[in-house]
């Protein structure tokens, strides 16, 4: 009777146990199956291993440029107050990535272009005459760009430049044969900063400023600041 009797608890307590494993596992598999994880993304970091940025690149810039106020004897010997309208500044930079150490690349370009302003007003000291004209300059740089890449879409940039600046100050005459115009090559200094945006693997577009002063042999320096769109693609 006895051994009965535990044979059959035995086999009770078996089957509930049983019982119970399959009740959690049944569970266990139900969660698993409501359980959803959202989809999340990671901006991917820069890889400064792979050299992407080493080699030749070309670079384009195009906006408007401001010219503040200054004195000069460019129009004729006398010192005369120069009042600039806004202009346009458009360069193109051929340059060569030689560096490229961590999140860090270093270039060095060539840099010319156009700078346009329109001379608003030139006073004589102690005359009301005021003259109209217009201002060229045509920037000779070399420049050293350090790019930055905190991950592999955007790309802050810094840069110091040096070289000549070439300008002709332009009065127009009555007649076209009448104009009066004065050229003059001198050195200048630039300094710019900007981010870009990658589009795509080799090129990329964004926003830059650029600050260009020269340095005539008479009078204090001529500054011109420049903000436009950054273009860059690398071969």
């Amino acid at each position: 009777m006895n051994r009965q009797c535990n044979a059959r608890y035995t086999h009770t307590r078996v089957s509930a146990i049983a019982v119970g494993a399959a009740l959690c596992l049944g569970l266990a598999a139900a969660s698993a199956q409501q359980v959803t994880v959202a989809p999340t993304y990671t901006m991917p970091a820069y890889d400064s291993g792979r050299g992407d940025d080493l080699g030749f690149y070309l670079g384009a810039d195009v906006g408007p440029s401001f010219m503040p106020d200054f004195q000069s004897s460019r129009a004729g010997g006398f010192v005369g107050n120069f009042s600039m309208r806004p202009g346009i500044r458009a360069d193109v930079e051929p340059g060569f990535n030689f560096l490229s150490t961590g999140p860090l690349t270093l270039g060095a370009e060539f840099e010319t272009g156009l700078i346009y302003n329109r001379i608003h007003s030139l006073t004589e000291p102690g005359d009301v005459v005021l003259y109209r004209g217009e201002y060229y300059q045509v920037p000779l740089l070399g420049n050293l760009v350090f790019k930055f890449h905190p991950n592999a879409f955007v790309t802050p940039y810094v840069g110091v430049g040096g070289g000549g600046d070439w300008s002709r100050v332009r009065f127009p005459g009555t007649d076209w044969w009448d104009d009066n115009h004065n050229d003059q090559l001198d050195p200048a200094a630039q300094g710019m900063a900007g981010i870009r945006f990658q589009l795509a693997p080799n090129v990329s577009l964004g926003v830059g400023y650029q600050f260009l002063a020269d340095f005539p042999s008479q009078g204090r320096y001529i500054a011109t600041h420049a903000v436009g769109a950054s273009f860059m693609i690398r071969f």
